[in-house]
């Protein structure tokens, strides 16, 4: 039998890492951190938040990075779409979600 080519075998892994981080788009958070995260933001701004959300407000808070921010308002864009909502009412929600919990103007 010929040996798989170098290009099957980097086609695989190429695959084998996208699945990866497809399956693992948060990092690791404790699991307290976001049911917290959304009484603090019902408390203090009036919106309940559900956890897929609230689990990007918590990586855009404590991730270090320097785009941490525009990431979790895109992923938050990307879900409420999914939900829904057009894209242009979704960026609102999302920039004012991740302005509100995060602070800092994200424009």
């Amino acid at each position: 039998m010929p040996a798989p080519s170098k290009l099957r075998k980097r086609n695989d892994i190429n695959s084998v890492i996208s699945q990866i981080r497809k399956e693992n788009e948060l990092k690791d958070i404790p699991n307290v951190l976001v049911p917290l995260w959304q009484l603090k933001i019902r408390e203090r701004f009036g919106i309940n938040l559900d956890r897929e959300i609230a689990e990007y407000v918590v990586l855009a808070a404590h991730e270090r990075g320097t785009w941490k921010k525009q990431r979790a308002i895109r992923k938050i864009e990307k879900i409420l779409v999914g939900r829904g909502e057009t894209s242009e009412s979704s960026s609102k929600i999302a920039n004012e979600i991740v302005q509100l919990a995060v602070g800092q103007n994200t424009q």
